[in-house]
C-alpha cells in the first residue's frame, strides 16, 4: 500500500460535492438495480477517477478512485504528470523519480513493468488506443542537436511487445505516437519540433505520418504532410486537420478519408483573433467533432488574459460553427457524451468538470476535481 493512500468509507463521492448532477446519475443508472441488493460478490467493480492539482506543498497531486458500486473513496497523493486513464488504473510519469507509474483503485501504486526510460532516455511519450486494448511508446534519448526515438507497441498486458519504428539522428525533431487506426494495424505519429508543444496550450502538430505495426519500420507521409504546426485529430477513419484561413480570419479544417484518399475543407468561420486551436474529439459515430480556439490577450503580462470558444463540427453537411460564448480559460474538450449530445470538458489551468449540452450551449460545472474517466 502507498504510504500516501487512504481509504475512506463511505461518504458521498467527490462528484457530488456540488449536488447530485446528470454526469454521474447517468453513470449509476445501469448499476442501480445491484445497489438495491447490496450484492456486490462477483460484480466487477467501476471507478470514477478524479484529479486535484497542487494539493500540498510543492505541488504533489491528489487522485481519487470512487467506487460507484459502493460509493467507497480511495486517494493517492502523486507528484505526477500526463495522467492516463488505464484499464483499473491511472498510467503517469513521476516528475521527481522520472519513471512510468500506474496507480490503482486499491491504494498501491508501482512501476509500470515494461514502459521505463533507460539510462539515454530524455523524453518518455505513450499512448493508449482508443479501444483500450493497446499501447505504444516513444523513448527518445540523445541531444537536442542529434535526438533518436524509438517506437514500440503491445498489448496492455505487455504480450505482443515488438518494436515498430526507430528514427534518427534529427536535429531538434522527435517522433511521438498521436493515434492509432481504427483496426489497431497502423500507428499514426507526428515528427515534433522538441520542446514546442511545452510553450503550446493544445497539442499541436507538425509533419504526421503513419506506421505499419508488423515490425518493417515501413512508413509514409499522411495526405498534405508536413503541414503547418496546427491541432489534428482522429477517428472512424478519419482525420481532421486544421489550417489557418488564407485571409487569418479563423481555421479551416481538412477532413481526409483515410481508406478512400478523400479530402474536404471546411471552411473557417471568421472569428477573428484566436489564434489557438486544437484537442480535436470525434464523435464516436463520426458524425460530429468538436475543437477548442482560444484567443490570449496580453500575452505573459501582469494582465494577460484568456478567451476560448468549441467549435462544432457537422461531418455530414461539412459545416461548423461556434458553440459557446467565450470562456475565460483555456478549456479543452475531453469525451462525448449522453449518447454524443453532451461534452465534458476540463481546464489544465484550475481542477473542475463541466459539460456543454449542444443544443442549447449551456454550461453546468458537474464536479470540483478534473475527471480523468471511467477505469473497470
Amino acid at each position: 500500500m502507498a504510504a500516501n493512500a487512504s481509504v475512506q468509507r463511505p461518504r458521498y463521492p467527490i462528484i457530488l460535492i456540488r449536488r447530485i448532477l446528470p454526469l454521474l446519475i447517468l453513470l449509476l443508472l445501469p448499476i442501480a438495480s445491484l445497489h438495491a441488493r447490496q450484492n456486490f460478490e462477483g460484480v466487477p467493480h467501476i471507478w470514477q477517477v478524479f484529479l486535484q492539482r497542487d494539493v500540498e506543498t510543492g505541488g504533489a497531486d491528489r487522485i481519487t478512485f470512487v467506487d460507484l458500486l459502493t460509493a467507497e473513496q480511495t486517494a493517492l497523493v502523486v507528484d505526477g504528470e500526463r495522467y492516463t486513464l488505464m484499464r483499473g488504473s491511472v498510467l503517469y510519469l513521476d516528475r521527481i523519480t522520472r519513471r512510468v507509474m500506474l496507480a490503482f483503485p486499491d491504494g498501491d501504486s508501482r512501476e509500470h513493468p515494461f514502459i521505463q526510460p533507460d539510462a539515454q532516455t530524455r523524453r518518455v511519450d505513450w499512448l493508449l488506443s482508443a479501444d483500450a486494448k493497446m499501447i505504444a511508446w516513444t523513448l527518445t534519448g540523445g541531444t537536442s542537436e542529434n535526438l533518436t526515438t524509438r517506437t514500440s507497441v503491445a498489448n496492455l498486458d505487455g504480450s505482443n511487445l515488438h518494436e515498430v519504428f526507430l528514427d534518427g539522428p534529427r536535429n531538434a525533431i522527435r517522433a511521438m505516437p498521436v493515434a492509432f487506426s481504427t483496426d489497431n494495424t497502423h500507428l499514426y505519429m507526428d515528427f515534433q519540433p522538441d520542446g514546442f508543444s511545452d510553450f503550446a496550450p493544445y497539442p499541436q502538430f507538425a509533419g504526421l505520418f503513419t506506421i505499419n505495426m508488423d515490425g518493417s519500420g515501413i512508413w509514409e507521409y499522411l495526405p498534405d504532410e508536413p503541414a503547418c504546426f496546427c491541432g489534428a485529430g482522429f477517428g472512424s477513419g478519419l482525420m481532421l486537420r486544421l489550417k489557418v484561413s488564407a485571409d487569418l480570419s479563423g481555421f479551416d479544417l481538412n477532413v481526409y478519408n483515410l481508406t478512400g484518399q478523400v479530402e474536404q475543407t471546411i471552411l473557417a468561420q471568421p472569428i477573428r483573433n484566436y489564434t489557438q486551436a486544437g484537442n480535436i474529439i470525434l464523435s464516436p459515430d463520426g458524425s460530429r467533432a468538436v475543437y477548442a480556439l482560444a484567443q490570449i490577450q496580453n500575452f505573459g503580462r501582469a494582465d494577460q488574459s484568456v478567451q476560448t470558444v468549441f467549435m462544432l463540427v457537422d461531418l455530414q453537411r461539412m459545416t461548423q460553427r461556434a458553440l459557446t460564448e467565450p470562456i475565460t480559460t483555456f478549456v479543452e474538450p475531453v469525451t462525448w457524451t449522453e449518447d454524443n449530445t453532451a461534452i465534458i470538458f476540463t481546464s489544465r489551468q484550475r481542477d473542475g468538470t463541466w459539460k456543454i449540452n449542444l443544443a442549447d450551449g449551456a454550461l453546468v460545472r458537474v464536479a470540483d476535481a478534473t475527471f480523468l474517466g471511467t477505469a473497470g
